[in-house]
């Protein structure tokens, strides 16, 4: 049971990080004004920040705040050790995740 309960934690510390480093991109270096201007509970998005819970219709919000999709999301959160892909990831602007790039290279 345990197991389950630290994949748990370091699924939503990986989902942290990610949120975190596009808020970095759009270049915030504060999450209170990131998250003020976004209209989003300043101590909530510190949270999530930082691996805690997310609900899903938060989790939407964020997807749009930063024009990507749900899916992209966790494309990026799962090649997270693909360093190219990673830099890609956040250095693009309309598509998140290169698919066709990524294929190519694989």
């Amino acid at each position: 049971m345990k197991n389950t309960n630290r994949e748990k934690d370091e699924m939503l510390i990986n989902l942290g990080i990610a949120i975190r480093k596009l808020r970095l991109k759009q270049g915030y270096k504060s999450a209170e004004l990131f998250s003020y201007e976004n209209n989003l509970n300043r101590t909530a998005y510190w949270r999530w920040e930082n691996g805690q819970n997310i609900t899903m219709k938060n989790f939407f919000k964020i997807c749009n705040i930063h024009k990507v999709t749900p899916k992209d999301f966790f494309n990026l959160i799962e090649n997270k050790f693909d360093e190219k892909l990673y830099m890609h990831f956040l250095n693009e602007e309309k598509n998140a995740y290169p698919k066709k790039d990524y294929q190519e290279n694989k």
